[in-house]
């Protein structure tokens, strides 16, 4: 049976690069943005998908009972969870189209049968799980909670992030809007070969995957992802002289014989610390110095690499160099959730 998909905040294409990684017989029946550049690179490498850029919550009911959508998949904003904001949860303007979303789950009559969630390592924190959870427990879903990181399927990115599956064969049950949910998260998937950071599971067994020491060489050397750039095709990735001699000890450098790289974020090259890596070419580092010649930001392709996306992905010609790192900042792990949609579909 082909599946009948429905993507909210669809960005880029993210999640349906994943159900295709995961050759999940699938139809996308309509993709929700309200980023006019977003939804021109996923026009772009899926013309035949309509996109609409509408605020989900001025749109009718008879719209997405129309839809019968067998799988939901979001990415809703991370700003009102990261830790770098001001964690303002459900009251942030910036949730409140997912809190829709929420409310709307349960008034459907076509809800859909699986859903797919993804978001940053923050949100399990956050006043919106459990009322998530809630809804998803009152309508006869059963759920599963993980926190993943790419390194965990050797890529060399730690780019940890929480995600939710949900699938409708439970029993529906009656809970207050008090009801609070512990924390039970999952760091691997059942029938996927994920591997481990050493020393990273407290007494409790939470994983913390930026703590750990990911010591495996199963993970892939960053040159395996790298391109391979002329002189002058290297040239709109060079450092600027400025930045090198007054932020260059702020990056976080790495060289193409290491196995990691930061988690690339959409302030990628805009700013120098916690926006993802930089390439130092030749040299060790911390002994050889970085110069002009020798270190450079990692191209969109290399982080749309990274990530997991395949090459197919493309951008139109008018994306400028600074949309492509913020729309890749923004979208998410193709790798991770490719097994998680293989799981949801296949064997949960």
């Amino acid at each position: 049976m082909v599946l009948r998909v429905v993507e909210f905040y669809s960005g880029i294409g993210g999640m349906h690069f994943a159900l295709k990684a995961a050759h999940i017989d699938s139809h996308v029946v309509h993709a929700f943005d309200i980023n006019t550049v977003a939804n021109q690179v996923y026009r772009h490498n899926f013309p035949d998908v309509p996109v609409m850029q509408r605020n989900i919550e001025s749109l009718p009911m008879t719209l997405f009972e129309s839809l019968k959508a067998d799988l939901w998949t979001m990415s809703p904003p991370c700003q009102p969870y990261t830790r770098q904001g001001l964690q303002r949860g459900s009251e942030d303007p910036r949730a409140k189209s997912f809190v829709f979303i929420v409310d709307l789950l349960g008034r459907l009559q076509n809800k859909p049968r699986m859903i797919l969630l993804e978001n940053v390592a923050g949100f399990e924190r956050s006043d919106t799980r459990p009322v998530f959870l809630r809804q998803l427990v009152r309508h006869g879903y059963r759920f599963e909670e993980y926190l993943l990181n790419p390194l965990q399927l050797c890529y060399p990115n730690s780019r940890t992030r929480y995600y939710l599956l949900a699938k409708l064969d439970g029993s529906p049950r009656e809970c207050s809007d008090s009801e609070e949910f512990p924390p039970s998260f999952r760091y691997s998937v059942a029938g996927a070969q994920l591997i481990q950071p050493a020393a990273a599971a407290d007494t409790e067994g939470h994983v913390d995957f930026e703590k750990g020491v990911w010591n495996h060489e199963e993970v892939r050397q960053i040159d395996r992802f790298t391109e391979n750039l002329t002189t002058e095709e290297m040239a709109p990735y060079r450092l600027k002289p400025k930045v090198l001699e007054s932020h260059g000890y702020v990056h976080d450098v790495v060289t193409p014989e290491d196995r990691r790289t930061c988690c690339f974020t959409k302030g990628y090259t805009h700013y120098a610390e916690g926006t993802g890596s930089i390439l130092q070419m030749s040299g060790v580092v911390g002994k050889d110095p970085m110069t002009l010649e020798n270190t450079r930001y990692f191209t969109p392709r290399e982080v749309a690499n990274l990530m997991g996306f395949p090459p197919a992905l493309a951008f139109p010609s008018d994306t400028s160099l600074k949309q492509r790192y913020r729309l890749l900042g923004n979208s998410l792990s193709v790798s991770v959730v490719s097994v998680l949609m293989d799981y949801l579909v296949n064997r949960m």
